[in-house]
C-alpha cells in the first residue's frame, strides 16, 4: 500500500489552429494508503484524463504526481507500479485466462518475476477464476472478463490500482454482483485505489471518499454522505441522487422563507438576505405528502414502483415539476390535488450555485 498525492495537476491538448482545451485544471488530491476514492463526474469532465495520468499514459501538462512521496510524474509508464483495469478490458483475444494473467509478470526482468504460476493461482482464486484459466476471453461472460481485467491488474502487487469505469458494460444483475466482489476484494488486500465512474451508484456504495468532476475541475470532495447530505453547489446536488433533487429558483423574504411564486413559499435552512436570488434544493425523499398541512399541489403523473412511488406534482404558480418519493401503499390520481411538505432543505447562491449553509 501506498498514498496517492496530486499536486497541481493540469493537462492542455494543443492543436495547431484550434484554441487550447483544459482538460484538468490544477486538481490537488491526497489518498491515504489503503483508500478507495471515487473520481465522479459526467463525460468529458477530465476524470479518464487524470487516470491516464497517474498510469502514465498521458503527459502531465504542469503539477507533480506522488507515489508513497516520490515523484512519477517524468516516469514512462512501464517504471511506475500502477495497476489498471480498463473499461474495454483489454484482453489478449488468442491467450487463456491464465495466459492473460502471467503476461505482464513475464514481460518483466527474471529477478522481478517470483513464481508466476503461483501467482496466477492465487490471484485467480482470489477473485474466483480458478475454473475458466484455461479458457480464452471469447468464451467467457462480460462479468468474467471484468475480473481478469480486474486480476491483472492485482496480479502485479501494484502500489496503486486504478479502475475505470469497471462495470460500465456489465447488466444489472452482473454490476451488482460485480460490485460486491470488487468491495470486497479492494478491502482485503487493502490497495489504494481511484475508481473513475460516471455512475453514482458506483461511486457511492464502492468509495471511502468521492471526488466530483465537472470541467477539469473538483466541485466537491468528501465522504457519500457528505456528498449527498450536504452537497456544495447545485451541480453536486443535481449529479448525486436518484431521482434527481428539485431545484427550484426564488428569492428570500425577511421571515426566513423563499418565495418560489405569488403562493408559494418553503422556509430555508439557514438565514438569508432579504431580495437574495436563491435556489431551493429538496431531494425526493425529503417530501411528504400531507393531509391538510403544507403546499396545495396538484399530481401531474404518479409511477407506482411496489417498494415506493413517484410522484410528479405542479405548484401553483411555479414554473418547475416537483418530484416526491411516496411509500407503497400510495395510490395517486391524475389532475388529484394533494398538499406536500418539505423536510430538510438546501439552499444556494441562484448566480453562483453554491452552497447557503
Amino acid at each position: 500500500m501506498a498514498a496517492l498525492e496530486l499536486r497541481e495537476l493540469r493537462k492542455t491538448y494543443r492543436s495547431r489552429g484550434r484554441p487550447a482545451v483544459d482538460a484538468v485544471r490544477g486538481l490537488d488530491l491526497s489518498l491515504e494508503p489503503g483508500e478507495l476514492l471515487g473520481l465522479l463526474g459526467p463525460s468529458g469532465c477530465g476524470k479518464s484524463t487524470t487516470l491516464r495520468m497517474i498510469a502514465g499514459l498521458e503527459a502531465v501538462t504542469g503539477g507533480d504526481i506522488l507515489v508513497g512521496g516520490a515523484s512519477v510524474a517524468g516516469r514512462p509508464a512501464q517504471q511506475r507500479n500502477i495497476g489498471v483495469a480498463f473499461e474495454n478490458y483489454a484482453l489478449y483475444p488468442p491467450l487463456t485466462v491464465a495466459e492473460n494473467l502471467a503476461f505482464g509478470l513475464k514481460a518483466r526482468p527474471r529477478g522481478r518475476r517470483g513464481d508466476v504460476s503461483r501467482k496466477v493461482a492465487e490471484i485467480a482464486e482470489r477473485v474466483g477464476l480458478t475454473d475458466v484459466l484455461g479458457a480464452r476471453p471469447a468464451g467467457l461472460s462480460s462479468g468474467q472478463k471484468q475480473r481478469v481485467s480486474l486480476a491483472r491488474a492485482l496480479i502485479r502487487e501494484p502500489d496503486v490500482l486504478l479502475l475505470d469505469e469497471p462495470l460500465s458494460h456489465l447488466d444489472a444483475a452482473q454490476r451488482d454482483t460485480t460490485r460486491r466482489e470488487l468491495k470486497r476484494i479492494q478491502r482485503d488486500l487493502g490497495h489504494t485505489t481511484i475508481l473513475v465512474t460516471h455512475d453514482q451508484e458506483e461511486a457511492l456504495s464502492l468509495a471511502d471518499r468521492i471526488a466530483v468532476m465537472k470541467d477539469g475541475v473538483i466541485q466537491q470532495l468528501g465522504t457519500p454522505y457528505e456528498i449527498y447530505d450536504s452537497p456544495a453547489t447545485t451541480f453536486v446536488a443535481d449529479f448525486v441522487g436518484e431521482p434527481s433533487v428539485n431545484l427550484l429558483p426564488g428569492v428570500a423574504t425577511a421571515d426566513g422563507h423563499a418565495r418560489l411564486s405569488a403562493g408559494v413559499r418553503i422556509a430555508l435552512p439557514v438565514p438569508v438576505a432579504e431580495g437574495r436570488a436563491v435556489v431551493v434544493g429538496i431531494r425526493p425523499e425529503d417530501l411528504s405528502l400531507t393531509g391538510t398541512a403544507g403546499i396545495p399541489a396538484r399530481v401531474v403523473a404518479h409511477e407506482p414502483l411496489l417498494e415506493s412511488g413517484i410522484a410528479t406534482l405542479a405548484l401553483d404558480g411555479v414554473e418547475r415539476l416537483l418530484v416526491a418519493l411516496t411509500g407503497p401503499e400510495v395510490r395517486l390520481a391524475h389532475d388529484e390535488h394533494v398538499r406536500v411538505a418539505a423536510g430538510l432543505t438546501h439552499v444556494f447562491d441562484a448566480e453562483t450555485g453554491d452552497s447557503l449553509r
